[in-house]
């Protein structure tokens, strides 16, 4: 199995994932909506966090944990309702859609009303497309 040790490679890591997944409008939709690729970087995430804490860097660890909280997220979120947006008339269940945006919400930590409140501004901001 492939591994990292070195954390300047799990933040190299780490930055690309956010380049691909949050900041880049010419990504293939399948990379950028990928479940696995989401719970890679959720996993990524939790071993930044996990290697802190072993090193006795809490300070640092508590600074992933705050940085991971989606309701602080305000570059992503508008990122994540674009890219669903384009793609919601392809989410024929609920269940999808509910999916969907969790697996676009990760690495962040959300609630059930946060993934709630997502598809509500992803629903009406669909409505809007729709309307032009």
């Amino acid at each position: 199995m492939f591994e990292i040790d070195n954390i300047d490679e799990l933040y190299a890591l780490q930055k690309g994932l956010m380049e691909i997944r949050f900041n880049t409008s010419d990504v293939d939709w399948a990379v950028q909506g990928s479940p696995f690729l989401s719970h890679i970087h959720e996993r990524l995430v939790e071993s930044i966090i996990a290697y802190h804490d072993a090193s006795g860097e809490p300070r640092k660890a508590q600074g992933w944990r705050d940085w991971r909280r989606f309701d602080t997220r305000a570059m992503e979120r508008p990122a994540i309702r674009d890219y669903l947006v384009k793609m919601w008339n392809d989410l024929y269940t609920p269940e999808a859609k509910r999916e969907a945006v969790t697996d676009q919400m990760r690495p962040f930590v959300f609630t059930d009303d946060d993934v709630t409140e997502m598809i509500s501004e992803i629903e009406a901001e669909h409505g809007k497309a729709s309307e032009i």
